[in-house]
């Protein structure tokens, strides 16, 4: 079993497109017990994930995709260095776009979500809660990058996937789950930014060498295309048309 984590807003739904082109009904979705996004079979409590994980393998699944930190599904790896798949994001930009996503999404299954959108934060106070900060660290905890089969750059997302899946890379048609508010940080506030995000900073240093070291020692990997960016724009467009 392959677990692919996808941390909040690295690109994760993009890569859950390229994963259902690659593995179509062999592909497993966790993403909370409320999500209808979630596998039937994995709409469990949170502390019965781990078994009803362990179940998949036998139900003809092969990947495991969603928000969960690693160390949920720990007693399941036996050897990352084929099993965990993951990417990471500038901490700064990563931060800034969750907080944008939350403002523009109705979300109502996140309470955080529904006070940004009132308007109760700003990205200065949203940026220094708990929860938000040094948040790609806290879902790999437990493990180092270099053990880890895959790490991906989001800013070198076509690469990645390149990287990863060789010839067989699918070539998406645009980006999924883009915002359209894209809020403005000065350089004070990014500096503030990467400060409260310290841990983050320096994992994602790390995955930036690591991504380089492998694509040093593979060969004859390209990139497909790079799709142009759609976000909530598209699909409100969309929605025009068929109302």
């Amino acid at each position: 079993m392959i677990f692919s984590v996808h941390i909040p807003k690295t690109a994760g739904t993009s890569f859950r497109r390229a994963l259902e082109e690659r593995f179509g009904s062999r592909l497993a979705l966790y993403y909370g017990v409320k999500d209808p996004k979630t596998t039937e079979g994995l709409r469990v409590p949170r502390e019965e994930v781990p078994a009803a994980a362990a179940r998949l393998a036998e139900q003809g699944y092969e990947v495991l995709h969603g928000h969960y930190p690693l160390r949920l599904v720990a007693p399941l790896i036996t050897d990352a260095s084929a099993q965990v798949w993951t990417w990471l994001r500038d901490p700064v930009d990563r931060t800034i776009s969750q907080f944008d996503f939350y403002r523009e999404r109705p979300l109502e299954l996140k309470a955080l979500a529904g006070r940004v959108k009132a308007g109760e934060f700003d990205l200065d106070d949203f940026a220094k809660i708990k929860g938000v900060r040094d948040l790609q660290t806290r879902y790999l905890k437990g493990f180092a990058l270099s053990q880890l089969a895959f790490v991906g750059i989001v800013e070198q997302f076509e690469l990645g996937l390149a990287l990863l899946f060789g010839d067989r890379a699918p070539e998406l048609k645009r980006r999924y789950n883009a915002t359209d508010q894209r809020s403005r940080a000065d350089a004070d506030q990014r500096t503030r930014i990467a400060e409260l995000n310290a841990r983050d900073m320096q994992l994602y240093a790390e995955g930036l060498r690591l991504f380089v070291d492998r694509l040093a020692a593979a060969s004859d990997v390209s990139a497909p295309e790079r799709p142009t960016a759609a976000g909530s724009t598209l699909v409100k467009r969309l929605m025009r048309k068929v109302a």
